[in-house]
């Protein structure tokens, strides 16, 4: 097939917002981020894939080269699920071999979003009920990260410290700084080699003449639709890896739950978030308040 077409059996439920899709075919329900989902959407037979990498480059305000890779990335997830009709012949086969990991590399280095690396993943009855703030004995749903896996994603992004000119206080002078952001695989405990979503962080990490300071950006999207975002400011010992995920990362917090991936029981909720470390994982336990 010449040009990339969505199955005639692909759906948008009623109340949906595109990126929540029903094949009635396989009876099966995908969520899909903006990338793919505004992939998906241009999917009618009549549009080419070079057609499609200008409409993203365009509405997602990103180079031509990475609007090819993401645009190729996000058919051959959508060719995956078995939501196009077909598979799409590529003019360069070298195209859809770059990997997660360098796309992320490549997008956080130009100072693009990750959240725009195409992401297409089930959703069924079962992860839903697995993965509800408590589970039916009222204990903490929690999901975990391994640190090993993380550690092997994260980038480290070019950063300098501030120098002492003025206008900066003397305060606002830093000594050394690092930029890092990392994504990796969920679990859920006891099922270790199933992933049900994925954890992106990016830490900013500096030191001034007194101690060391890293603000954590933490994100957090499971494949069910639960979606939540906190920041994490913190003072840490060293800027070594480890203690900064180790130690860094842990917290308590309220947070609540921002997604827009059709209908949706988390959207809105607010639930208390415990994430804690024992050096291998880092663990995240929500409780709904009382």
């Amino acid at each position: 097939m010449k040009n990339p077409r969505k199955r005639t059996t692909v759906a948008t439920p009623a109340g949906g917002d595109g990126l929540h899709v029903f094949d009635h075919h396989q009876q099966q329900t995908y969520a899909l981020n903006t990338t793919s989902a505004f992939v998906l959407q241009h999917c009618n037979g009549q549009t080419t894939p070079e057609q499609l990498m200008e409409l993203l480059r365009q509405s997602v305000n990103v180079s031509a080269a990475q609007a090819e890779q993401l645009t190729w990335r996000a058919l051959d997830e959508l060719g995956q699920a078995n939501l196009l009709e077909a598979e799409v012949a590529r003019p360069r086969p070298l195209s859809s071999n770059v990997t997660r990991r360098q796309m992320l590399t490549t997008f956080a280095t130009a100072g693009a979003a990750l959240a725009v690396v195409p992401m297409v993943a089930l959703v069924s009855t079962q992860a839903k009920a697995e993965a509800l703030p408590t589970n039916t004995n009222g204990e903490p749903m929690t999901y975990f990260l391994k640190v090993r896996e993380f550690i092997e994603g994260l980038i480290e992004i070019p950063a300098t410290p501030i120098p002492p000119h003025f206008p900066n206080p003397p305060h606002n002078r830093t000594t050394d700084s690092k930029y890092l952001a990392g994504i990796a695989n969920i679990y859920m405990p006891g099922a270790n080699r199933r992933s049900v979503g994925r954890c992106s962080a990016s830490f900013l990490c500096y030191k001034n003449n007194h101690r060391f300071y890293t603000d954590i950006s933490n994100y957090l999207s499971v494949d069910n639709g639960l979606i939540v975002s906190w920041f994490t400011p913190t003072t840490l010992i060293n800027l070594e890896v480890d203690t900064i995920i180790n130690n860094g990362m842990v917290t308590e917090c309220i947070v609540v739950a921002a997604t827009k991936i059709g209908p949706n029981p988390f959207y809105g909720e607010t639930f208390n978030l415990a994430v804690s470390s024992d050096g291998q994982q880092i663990q995240f336990a929500f409780t709904t308040p009382s």
